[in-house]
């Protein structure tokens, strides 16, 4: 079952439906609590390779007012950091706490050497009691009758490939240049998804809502997949540079959700494109041999 790995274009509630209608509709600046989970890339562990000495506050030049300090967990490794700081929405906070931290995070990163990575991040307004989380869903294990699945054949094999890089890759970007990939070789013909059904395909309300693109400013209900693609293509392009090396984009935390969802969707439908073939292939293999078998000599 595909689950998208990137949500960050969704916060989930924690708190009272009454905290959380009285959070929105109050327009102040007030004090939020903004806390962000940290992951270490190559062991997936939420926790970077830093020793952290206790709760360490942090000085330096983040927005006024901010106050920052980094927190470590049972084992001593840096885990989390809080934002303390005044703003007029939960996403007014998150927006402005991200763009600190991720400038800070990336120092850690040349310093060391070291992948760093944000896991998450949850929300409190401290006025009204409000609290919001986003966090990677973490699917239950699935059972597979592996002696029935056959390995997927030289010809599929790599377009797979780029499938499995979209569902790998860490960050949106990557994703969306992997799915990219596999929707543009369904849509000119490539010979191996030739049964993947592309010309009949269209996104479907249960697409967006299951890539969480549902709430993009596009309008892609209904588009066919040559129209997905014409959607998707000055976001792909964007990430390139002159002479076809990746562009150095410095992207804000509403842009970097947008993306989010395009690479979700696109990851979404290259999915189901595969599937259909390999359906289509397993249904006429296991026609043939009844269709080789009514045959006269």
């Amino acid at each position: 079952m595909w689950i998208p790995y990137d949500i960050r274009a969704a916060l989930k509630a924690e708190s009272s439906r009454d905290s959380i209608r009285l959070s929105r509709a109050d327009g102040r600046v007030r004090e939020f609590l903004v806390g962000f989970y940290l992951r270490n890339p190559v062991t997936q562990l939420w926790e970077l390779d830093l020793l952290v000495p206790g709760d360490t506050p942090l000085a330096g030049p983040d927005p006024a007012g901010m106050r920052i300090s980094l927190h470590g967990n049972e084992g001593g490794k840096l885990a989390e950091i809080l934002c303390r700081l005044d703003a007029g929405s939960a996403e007014a906070a998150l927006d402005c706490a991200h763009a600190a931290i991720e400038r800070r995070i990336m120092r850690y990163l040349v310093e060391t050497g070291r992948g760093t990575a944000i896991a998450g991040w949850r929300i409190a307004d401290m006025s009204h009691g409000a609290r919001w989380r986003c966090t990677p869903f973490r699917p239950s294990a699935m059972q597979l009758d592996f002696a029935a699945l056959a390995p997927i054949e030289p010809d599929l094999a790599p377009i797979v490939g780029l499938f499995q890089r979209a569902r790998n890759a860490p960050d949106a970007a990557s994703r969306l240049l992997a799915g990219f990939a596999v929707l543009h070789a369904a849509a000119t013909g490539h010979a191996a998804l030739e049964h993947s059904g592309a010309k009949g395909l269209r996104i479907s309300e249960e697409m967006l809502i299951h890539s969480g693109a549902i709430n993009a400013p596009e309008d892609l209900l209904g588009l066919d997949l040559a129209e997905l693609i014409a959607v998707l293509r000055p976001h792909h392009d964007r990430l390139f540079a002159p002479g076809g090396v990746l562009a150095p984009l410095a992207d804000d935390l509403p842009a970097q959700k947008h993306l989010s969802q395009l690479a979700n969707l696109a990851d979404l439908v290259a999915h189901r494109l595969i599937v259909a073939e390999v359906r289509a292939r397993t249904l006429a293999a296991r026609s043939a041999p009844a269709a080789a078998g009514g045959v006269e000599v």
